[in-house]
């Protein structure tokens, strides 16, 4: 123990110290606020004891609905989170499965842009991928299938209104837009031949000289057949022997344009020779028939 005076270590069988003298306090002071907390303690600990055993098991059940709603929060928060991955997890899937996208065809192309001409164009039908199906076309209106004329070489437009329908169609079924086009072709017509003698009866052969416009054809025929492209094409005066001759001529111009059909009927006596005028090639006041 120790002096309470200068705290020197004191030995226990010492009833003084040595350093200063002072008797040693065997007995410790008593102190009333001890005894009232020690009260206090075991007056607590009665109270506890004697609480009833129902305010008890409350507490504790309601510990345990307390620990068991936080497991099943738990529990279900858990399993809201696996079963929205997996959703999730299932949608992008999805999405990366995705059907792919349906394949285009590209549209055939024209080479001549619709419009009006005034002459007889060719309309060439092209695709990119020409080796991989065919074009299919039509020009009277209907919708183009395979059951349409198939496109092998340029289409010669002719006078008037021609609308053409085209689609192209691969050799595994899949098929293009259509593409259309409306073509007008107006001619503009050259002027009708004329010939040098009019039609009637003469007395003598003559020569009949047939003029036409500028950069014209001129095709004819001395047989009463309609003249054209097969028909002769006038490169001099035509000479009118004796006999019967019905001369029929049309000039057709650079865009194939063609006049309409001028004739002449000639009579000419089959008694006399040719007394055509050299000159001019038309016959003399003498060689015609009154």
């Amino acid at each position: 123990m120790r002096c309470q005076r200068c705290g020197t270590e004191v030995p226990n069988d010492k009833i003084y110290c040595e350093k200063c003298g002072t008797a040693i306090q065997m007995v410790p002071d008593y102190n009333p606020v001890d005894d009232i907390s020690i009260g206090s303690d075991e007056e607590k600990e009665k109270e506890r004891s004697s609480e009833k055993p129902e305010a008890s098991d409350r507490r504790k059940f309601c510990q345990r609905c307390g620990i068991t709603g936080a497991v099943f929060l738990l529990f279900g928060f858990l399993v809201f989170q696996t079963a929205y991955r997996r959703t999730v997890s299932a949608e992008d899937a999805a999405a990366e499965v995705e059907e792919p996208k349906e394949e285009k065809v590209n549209k055939p192309q024209f080479g001549l842009p619709p419009g009006t001409y005034s002459y007889s164009p060719t309309l060439r039908i092209s695709h990119a991928e020409s080796e991989k199906g065919a074009v299919y076309f039509t020009t009277d209106g209907t919708t183009p299938d395979e059951q349409s004329t198939a496109y092998q070489a340029p289409i010669a437009l002719r006078e008037g209104t021609t609308v053409v329908r085209a689609v192209f169609i691969r050799e595994d079924g899949l098929q293009s837009e259509e593409i259309s086009g409306t073509y007008q072709v107006v001619f503009q017509y050259p002027d009708e031949p004329v010939f040098s003698v009019p039609g009637g009866s003469y007395e003598a052969g003559f020569s009949v000289v047939i003029t036409a416009g500028e950069d014209c054809k001129i095709y004819y025929t001395t047989n009463g057949e309609e003249p054209g492209p097969q028909a002769k094409v006038y490169q001099g005066p035509v000479f009118i022997a004796p006999g019967l001759t019905v001369l029929q001529a049309v000039s057709v111009d650079a865009d194939g344009g063609t006049s309409g059909i001028v004739e002449a009927i000639y009579n000419v006596s089959e008694n006399s020779g040719a007394m055509e005028n050299e000159s001019d090639g038309v016959p003399t006041d003498e060689a015609v028939i009154p």
